[in-house]
């Protein structure tokens, strides 16, 4: 598995389950294990391994295999990576994404916003700008014109470098 994989498991992992999660996904790497391997190799308390794992599987981030012990009766139950399903989890997302993103630039453009430069006061549009006669609630500093170029070019960017990710 290359590294940016890795990352992109783990990243899914931690907003999947969490650290837990994702000590588990380390532990699995490309193979197939029992909870109880995972718990030992993640060095987590089974009860901690299982509740990711449950995490994962729900999220179908991983596959269970279940198998019966013919001396006890007991199913075993085996874990591994589900890497098609964790790549069709990371599209949606960045779908979701984009149409965040193409919201936010529609916006951006529009709209007229106005700021009074002071740091940690916001925009105001030219709407909310005029029912404050051009002056900051904020602050009380005047409000002028912003030019929102900048934002508006690193949006198309953004947009563009998803797309293309997700035309691959």
């Amino acid at each position: 598995m290359m590294p940016l994989e890795r990352e992109v498991l783990e990243f899914v992992a931690q907003v999947v389950g969490g650290e837990d999660a994702v000590a588990v996904i380390r532990a699995l790497g490309d193979r197939e294990l029992n909870d109880e391997e995972i718990a030992k190799k993640a060095n987590l308390k089974l009860e901690l391994a299982r509740r990711a794992l449950h995490k994962l599987y729900n999220n179908l981030v991983v596959r269970l295999r279940r198998v019966r012990d013919e001396e006890t009766g007991r199913y075993k139950f085996f874990w591994s990576i589900n890497v098609e399903q964790i790549e069709i989890l990371v599209k949606s997302w960045k779908r979701k994404i984009l149409r965040k993103l193409e919201a936010k630039l529609k916006y951006e453009e529009e709209n007229q916003f106005f700021w009074c430069g002071t740091p940690g006061c916001r925009r105001y549009t030219f709407d909310e700008a005029s029912d404050n006669m051009f002056r900051c609630p904020r602050c009380g500093q005047p409000l002028e014109f912003y030019d929102n170029t900048k934002i508006k070019e690193a949006l198309k960017a953004k947009i563009e470098q998803i797309r293309k990710e997700l035309a691959e």
